[in-house]
Order: C-alpha cells, then sequence, then structure tokens
C-alpha cells in the first residue's frame, strides 16, 4: 500500500507524522504458513536532501503454531526502523562505478513510497526462531531434559573428554614428528 509524502516533498525537512494500515500475505516459512493481523507503521518522515527519511515502529501480530503442540500462537511483533529512499526521478539509474549494494537502495516514485515491502522485511525479520506457547507447553515440557541429570550419557562416559580432544591429539602427533 502506498504512503502519499507530497507534504514532505514541498516541505523539505519538516518531520511530518504518519499512521500506515497495511497487509502482508501469508509467508511459507520453514515449511509453516504464518500469517500476520492488525500491520500498523507509526512514526514521521522529512525528505533530507535529495532522500526521505521514515523513521517510526512496526506494530504486527503474527500467526504460527507451537513447535510441540501445534496450537494456534499469537506473537505480537514491533520493530524500530529507521529507513532512507532515494526519489526515483534523482537517481534514475545506477552508474557504472557504483558500489554493488547500490542496487539495494530504496526508493519511490512521484509522491508516495510503497511500503508493503519495508512491512514485510521487518516483519520477519522479527520473527522467533520457533513459535511456542509459553513454559506450560506439555509437549515441550517432556523433551526438556531432566533436572537430576547435569550432563549428556556420552559425557558421563568419559568426563576428562571435550568435542576438539580429537584435533588436540592430531596436533600433538604433528608436533613429535
Amino acid at each position: 500500500m502506498l504512503l502519499n509524502v507530497s507534504r514532505a516533498l514541498t516541505a523539505p525537512g519538516e518531520e511530518i507524522p504518519f499512521l500506515h494500515r497495511d497487509e502482508i500475505p501469508p509467508q511459507e516459512i520453514f515449511g509453516e504458513t504464518v500469517t500476520f493481523s492488525d500491520v500498523l507503521l507509526t512514526g514521521h518522515y522529512a525528505m533530507v536532501g535529495e532522500s526521505l527519511r521514515l523513521e517510526g515502529k512496526l506494530t504486527a501480530v503474527a500467526h504460527g503454531h507451537c513447535a510441540g503442540c501445534l496450537k494456534p500462537v499469537d506473537d505480537p511483533l514491533e520493530v524500530p526502523f529507521d529507513e532512507i529512499f532515494t526519489h526515483v526521478e534523482r537517481y534514475p539509474h545506477r552508474p557504472e562505478n557504483a558500489p554493488e549494494d547500490e542496487d539495494e537502495r530504496l526508493v519511490f516514485e512521484g509522491s508516495s513510497v510503497e511500503l508493503s515491502h519495508l512491512a514485510l522485511t521487518l516483519a520477519v525479520l522479527e520473527l522467533p526462531m520457533r513459535f511456542t506457547c509459553g513454559e506450560s507447553c506439555p509437549a515441550l515440557g517432556a523433551l526438556q531434559p531432566d533436572d537430576s541429570q547435569d550432563s549428556h550419557a556420552c559425557q558421563k562416559d568419559m568426563p576428562d573428554q571435550h568435542p576438539f580432544s580429537a584435533l588436540q591429539q592430531l596436533l600433538t602427533k604433528d608436533q613429535e614428528v
């Protein structure tokens, strides 16, 4: 969805508040479909030199399933952002000697800025590695190690061994030759 920034174009340097509702389509992440609701970007924007600066925060609710018991889980997201957009007319094409990361520049055309891609990127990067329904999840509780065991069985058999002991032995053998 587009954010009209014509006020910033006519009043450079003036910070203008905005509230922008957006939609993020369902995303397939690690084989699970994650949906989003209540996507809202708030903050302010201003023309700074040749660029438009948007600063604020994204709030949304991500909907997934618990990695243990598969119950539906809602995860509220709140992500601050500070992004610079370049006007297309002021940056018509990439110069030949421009650095590689210049292709990743955020741009806008006319007096509107497309914020859907920004909202999607911010939300997906803020997602947890896996959704959980909390410490009371019976499936995740069953996977937790027993408190009476303070190490793995393989460590009990060889208490003086550590994961890199084989490498240490190779180094020692090489030095003896």
